[in-house]
């Protein structure tokens, strides 16, 4: 027994050794800029000021963007992105997932053909959906006109306040579903067998064992998709920054933008640093949530 526990303790001993130059870089790569900006946050830099140096004030950046009404109006809009863009991403990422997991001919061309949304780049997206969407030569508003919906056109749909965030949604729901049945389409091809060979004899329906058979088992890589493309909307930035800039007025503007706002247009550093920060920790908390909601702990 003594000689089995130490060649366990010598092996667990190599393998924490073969794993320290990866766990090494992976704590550089992650907690050297997580410290700095952490340090960043608790100052006040003004780039434009630079006799004013670097002062240590705390968290008085935390404090300000708690108390400023703009902070809670923007985060708002952030989850209402985030909320959206998952949801859509999920339904249509299940349907297209369910279809695909088939054999068909021409079934791999297809699936190729749907992943092109997501290789391309999200600048490259961006200008192209305000191509299609440009008032005086784009074909959607076009085609909106001859539908007689005069409500997407005038005023243009990026400059429509009330409207400019469900098409940001859109938006990004189209780049992004693939990557959902991506991971989906995997998860269903990894399910097994024999539970619908069992459903079959038992008489379930195509909807039963969907409810009561895929939807259970394929919970790992539901929860695999959201929680990804969840911290990932939350500092979606590309198609907001080349769309509309945050507007009009400030009704497109989610956080990632805001931070940028205030570190390249306000120049204040820290409170830029304070709203990546802020950022973190809401992906975090949706993080928790989702797991804790859908008992995924374990997974």
């Amino acid at each position: 027994m003594r000689i089995s526990g130490r060649l366990q303790s010598r092996a667990l001993k190599e393998k924490m050794l073969f794993l320290t130059p990866g766990l090494g870089y992976l704590a550089i790569l992650f907690a050297v800029p997580l410290l700095y900006t952490t340090a960043i946050a608790l100052t006040q830099w003004n780039l434009l000021r630079p006799d004013l140096g670097i002062r240590w004030t705390g968290l008085s950046n935390f404090l300000a963007l708690l108390r400023d009404p703009f902070t809670w109006e923007t985060l708002v809009r952030t989850l209402w992105f985030v909320a959206g863009s998952v949801a859509i991403e999920l339904v249509f990422g299940m349907v297209v997932a369910l279809a695909l997991n088939r054999d068909f001919p021409g079934a791999g061309i297809v699936r190729s053909i749907i992943l092109i949304p997501f290789i391309i780049a999200p600048v490259v997206v961006g200008f192209t959906w305000r191509f299609l969407l440009n008032n005086d030569f784009g074909p959607l508003p076009y085609l909106f006109s001859a539908l007689h919906l005069r409500f997407l056109v005038d005023p243009p749909l990026l400059a429509n306040a009330d409207l400019v965030m469900p098409m940001l949604i859109l938006v990004d729901a189209w780049q992004y579903t693939p990557f959902v049945v991506l991971v989906l389409l995997a998860g269903l091809k990894a399910l097994p067998h024999e539970p619908y060979e069992a459903a079959l004899v038992d008489g379930a329906g195509p909807v039963q064992q969907f409810l009561h058979i895929t939807l259970p088992l394929l919970r790992p890589a539901i929860l695999v998709a959201i929680v990804i493309r969840t911290m990932t909307s939350l500092r979606v930035f590309d198609t907001v920054f080349i769309m509309t800039g945050g507007g009009p007025g400030s009704s497109s503007e989610v956080l990632s933008f805001c931070g940028y706002r205030m570190a390249f247009q306000s120049y204040q550093m820290g409170l830029s640093a304070a709203i990546g920060l802020l950022t973190l920790f809401v992906a975090l908390i949706l993080t928790v949530f989702t797991l804790r909601l859908s008992g995924g702990q374990s997974e």
